[in-house]
């Protein structure tokens, strides 16, 4: 079995949490209220998101966290990639010209 981090686990509950106020912005402290996480795992996984594109912020009194995009265009491979790294199955899947069977293998 495929194990993520707990990280990912928190990631993928800030953005279901998000995803409940369609579109309105959210305080790190509402989201970590609602979630039940902590203040600064929250304000580190926000950060994670916006970085990844998969949420925006808005600075200021009136500012938050909201989706980037609808939560269907959101997809659990995205999430992943964010929190834990481009996956990959295979060396070939990550990039060309890093396994020396490439020119024979049919895998990539």
């Amino acid at each position: 079995m495929l194990r993520m981090s707990k990280l990912t686990d928190y990631a993928t509950l800030v953005l279901a949490q998000l995803s409940t106020h369609d579109g309105k912005l959210s305080s790190a402290h509402q989201v970590a209220i609602d979630t039940h996480l902590t203040q600064p795992t929250v304000s580190k996984l926000l950060k994670i998101l916006v970085r990844a594109g998969l949420v925006v912020s808005e600075r200021g009194a009136q500012g938050g966290y909201a989706l980037a995009r609808p939560p269907s265009k959101i997809s659990a491979a995205q999430i992943i990639d964010a929190l834990e790294g481009p996956v990959a199955i295979t060396t070939c899947s990550s990039g060309h010209g890093l396994c020396d069977f490439e020119s024979v293998c049919r895998v990539g």
